[in-house]
């Protein structure tokens, strides 16, 4: 197994050096561009969620993301002390069936991180959210 851990701290330009060594390490595992493409998304949307609704404080937390690869599946790992947090229990937007202009700004975040990776699991470990996204490798033709 290869892993990547990178620490950040809650704020929002640090999705650009998380994003960035995560596609280093992605290139260098030769990971499919579809694959480091959605990874990247979930990194963005999951990244700005914890910051942006994360802590009820002003304070600096850090925030830590572990990649996993192994020959069949890639997990990201995402551990923080914020307020807690299940995405599994976020039920999926009731306005997925209306027009564009109808829908409200936002909101899609977790429902595409969902769509995106192929098991999501959610645990509350000494008060802190650990988040693991699992995505399958599928073999090229």
């Amino acid at each position: 197994m290869k892993s990547l851990i990178v620490h950040i701290k809650n704020l929002l330009p640090e999705i650009a050096r998380v994003t960035e060594k995560f596609e280093i390490f992605a290139e260098e595992n030769e990971l499919s561009h579809r694959i480091i493409y959605d990874i990247s998304l979930c990194l963005d949307e999951i990244i700005t969620n914890i910051v942006s609704y994360g802590f009820d404080d002003d304070a600096e937390h850090i925030i830590e993301i572990q990649f996993h690869l192994k020959e069949k599946e890639i997990k990201l790992v995402f551990i923080d002390d914020g307020i807690e947090f299940d995405p599994e229990q976020k039920e999926d937007p009731f306005h997925l069936k209306h027009s564009v202009e109808e829908r409200p700004i936002g909101g899609l975040g977790i429902y595409l991180v969902k769509k995106l990776m192929d098991i999501i699991k959610y645990q509350r470990v000494e008060d802190k959210n650990i988040l693991t996204l699992t995505k399958f490798l599928k073999k090229s033709n």
